[in-house]
């Protein structure tokens, strides 16, 4: 389990990351696979480093990628004179211009994967070329797959307006790139620390999941309604009060007469 992994993978992971630390090093890792930078010192002293973790751990084997470019799960990243270049990488033998499938409410979470997929290149992305790209390909593939063109346009202007810059859509302007990237990492930053905030209610009992049945409409509009109202309720409420607990909402998807009749039929074959 994933679980188990992290923690035979962490022993050893400790020895890595104290190294690579002193020298202010790059680190990622996956599961079982890690990527780090080394630039301070040659191939045989990173192979002196590594052998030293075998010694200490001998199940952990290494299959070593040496290169001033190297890709990391959908990541490609280059050394380009000192400097980590990053752009969006795709596995050869995965179909260009697909979407992932889903069974229900397939639109709904096509909307939710298309913006996670502009955030993501915009986080991968270090050149606006290559974001520009990116968007573009990602523009393609939800036409190729019957999406309208006023679906594409309604979800890439939220992604530039949602920071108020709509203009770099067009932009090749670097500068303006990099200002517009950081602000998304600001967000995602911001995204990890309501997280924690929520994880603090959901730990002291004050968070509360609702869920309702969505087939079509704005749910943020629903949404906004609903904790309006029930501020104006709760408002002085000791316990319910929007100041004493949080409110998760949560759409369950109407699915379609096909999904449900074929639903019942793999329960009964």
């Amino acid at each position: 389990s994933d679980t188990l992994s992290n923690i035979y993978v962490f022993v050893w992971q400790k020895q890595i990351l104290k190294q690579l630390q002193l020298n202010n090093e790059f680190f990622g890792r996956y599961k079982d696979q890690i990527f780090f930078t080394w630039n301070n010192g040659n191939e045989e002293q990173l192979g002196s480093f590594l052998q030293t973790i075998r010694d200490k751990s001998p199940n952990v084997q290494f299959q070593k990628l040496i290169a001033s470019s190297v890709p990391f799960l959908n990541a490609f990243v280059q050394n380009q004179n000192g400097d980590l270049f990053s752009r969006i990488h795709r596995h050869p033998l995965i179909q260009d211009y697909s979407l992932p499938y889903e069974v229900g409410h397939s639109k709904l979470v096509h909307s939710d994967w298309l913006r996670s997929a502009l955030i993501r290149a915009v986080c991968y992305c270090s050149s606006v070329e290559d974001f520009n790209l990116e968007r573009i390909y990602l523009e393609l593939t939800c036409l190729t797959n019957g999406y309208s063109l006023r679906f594409v346009e309604t979800h890439v202007q939220h992604f530039f307006n949602f920071f108020h810059l709509h203009p770099m859509r067009y932009s090749r302007e670097q500068i303006i790139y990099n200002k517009f990237r950081h602000s998304w990492f600001n967000y995602i930053k911001m995204q990890h620390e309501l997280s924690d905030q929520l994880q603090q209610f959901d730990d002291n009992g004050q968070l509360i999941h609702l869920n309702y049945l969505y087939e079509y409409g704005a749910r943020y509009q629903f949404n906004e309604q609903f904790h309006r109202i029930w501020s104006e309720y709760f408002n002085q409420h000791p316990n319910l009060s929007i100041q004493k607990c949080k409110i998760l909402l949560k759409a369950i998807n109407v699915y379609s007469l096909n999904v449900l009749l074929s639903n019942q039929k793999s329960m009964v074959s």
